[in-house]
């Protein structure tokens, strides 16, 4: 897998609307595994609860009405803290968005220029007013899912970027804090991710995806867990368990072949693995009931308070 193939949510776009939002599911203590969007914006708001979020090199809990803002190809990942928290994510791409709609090039480099994003903006925080009140009319329209709703949203993304773009674009006179080394151990660990994704069917050391990263494996060790919020082993058991827990729900195959494919070579493994990380075993996961997620409930949603 090359870094461009990390592009994860690109396939739920399309040209007429290059927006997405989505209420995603939780896989296990995972909310979503580090990755990052090349080409996309992209806005987590909180309604409830608390997740553990890793942006970029910045940890911390996002709670509930926070909006989380990451920028295009920076790395991100999200776990649960006490239970599964209830959020929306909105992706688009800002460039495509732009260039959708009829605008002089004045207007159109002001919204797709480069932002110089904080990374949460909280009650008190300068644009979060307008911001949270752009997005939960968003989602409000994406709830109710009227007649002409993505128009609606289309067009409140414009006035979102517009707001973004006066308070952290380049003719903001904003500054990136972010230490030019920091950033480009972050790109260089993007190869590291990657290489995890396409080879956690076999043994992987973290020797190799150092090399991958460029580093010597106590810097990349550092930088992993800095980024990531595991470390290298803890990921790599995460990673794998969310490939098998996945083939034990949707899928008949034996537990033995689920422990090969997913790189545990023995069941004994998995089991004892499965039980640390989600407190049962393969085949007791298999025989629980299939429950309703939260996104199966969008369409019930209540409105935004």
């Amino acid at each position: 897998m090359s870094v461009s193939d990390n592009n994860q949510y690109l396939a739920m776009l399309d040209d007429k609307y290059p927006f997405n939002l989505f209420r995603p599911e939780c896989n296990g203590t995972t909310i979503f595994p580090p990755h990052w969007h090349n080409d996309c914006l992209e806005l987590i708001y909180v309604r409830q609860g608390q997740v553990e979020l890793h942006i970029g090199g910045h940890s911390f809990i996002g709670q509930a009405g926070d909006l989380i803002l990451i920028g295009e190809g920076v790395i991100h990942s999200g776990y649960i803290v006490d239970g599964p928290p209830d959020y929306y994510t909105i992706l688009l791409d800002r460039s495509r968005l732009a260039s959708s709609d009829f605008m002089n090039v004045a207007s159109r480099s002001m919204l797709t220029g480069r932002l110089h994003l904080p990374v949460v903006l909280q009650t008190g925080n300068d644009g979060y007013e307008a911001c949270t009140a752009i997005v939960r009319s968003i989602i409000e329209e994406y709830v109710g899912r009227r007649a002409g709703f993505e128009l609606a949203i289309k067009s409140y993304l414009h006035v979102l970027l517009l707001e973004l773009a006066r308070a952290y674009g380049e003719q903001a006179g904003g500054k990136d804090a972010r230490d030019e080394a920091a950033k480009r151990s972050m790109e260089r660990l993007k190869e590291a991710i990657s290489l995890i994704e396409s080879r956690y069917t076999v043994r992987l050391t973290v020797g190799e995806a150092a090399r991958a990263a460029g580093m010597s494996t106590y810097h990349f060790c550092r930088v992993f867990k800095h980024a990531v919020g595991r470390t290298f082993t803890e990921y790599m058991h995460l990673y794998r368990i969310g490939k098998a827990e996945a083939l034990i729900r949707d899928t008949d195959l034996p537990i033995t072949r689920i422990a090969e494919q997913t790189g545990f070579g023995t069941v004994q493994y998995l089991d004892e693995l499965f039980k640390r990380y989600r407190g049962c075993t393969p085949m007791q996961l298999r025989r629980r009931p299939v429950q309703l997620t939260p996104s199966s409930r969008t369409a019930t949603n209540p409105p935004l308070e």
